[in-house]
């Protein structure tokens, strides 16, 4: 078997998956771009080895179920587009390392698990365009800061925040969800 330029790997069935070793598969794959496990049952922590896929566009792991905390690894993830985390039952914080993903254009962390505060470190994801934070538990925060000057959607739900609106949300002038 030759080597894959761009591969995609898109599991969105409800069929059992040996998820055990991501990077065995690595040997043949040049550049895994997309990984789409939505919608399955999986369960268990996921690999720290998942993470070594550095080159990955997308990673949607959306409604399984998941446990433990992100892969401090996953901050290897700077060229990724997307990331969608919800629907799982992880838990601990949303990692600082959030702050390492600056390629990314979506973020979604709705109803993964994970507890609140939204780090501050989210303020230097400037590319994304779609933000969706919800139903964190945790302490009260504030209203974290953004300099996504192009977002259109951000939603920011049941995340115990408090004060005010920023006032920079005027500032975004292609939103079109708030």
């Amino acid at each position: 078997m030759g080597l894959f330029y761009e591969f995609e790997l898109h599991l969105s069935t409800r069929k059992p998956i040996d998820w055990s070793n991501p990077e065995g598969a690595r040997e043949h794959i040049h550049s895994l771009a997309i990984v789409n496990v939505e919608g399955n049952w999986l369960s268990g922590r996921l690999p720290p080895e998942l993470g070594k896929l550095s080159e990955l566009d997308r990673l949607s792991l959306t409604s399984n179920n998941f446990t433990g905390e992100l892969p401090q690894t996953f901050a290897n993830f700077t060229e990724l587009w997307t990331l969608r985390l919800g629907d799982n039952q992880f838990r601990g914080k949303i990692p600082s390392f959030i702050q390492n993903l600056t390629s990314l254009r979506v973020l979604i962390i709705q109803g993964s698990g994970l507890q609140g505060p939204i780090p501050s470190g989210i303020a230097v994801l400037e590319r994304l365009t779609y933000l969706r934070i919800s139903d964190l538990n945790g302490p009260e925060s504030p209203v974290p800061k953004l300099r996504c000057r192009n977002i259109v959607t951000l939603i920011l739900r049941s995340c115990n925040l408090m004060g005010e609106l920023p006032a920079y949300l005027a500032q975004m002038t292609n939103l079109k969800i708030l």
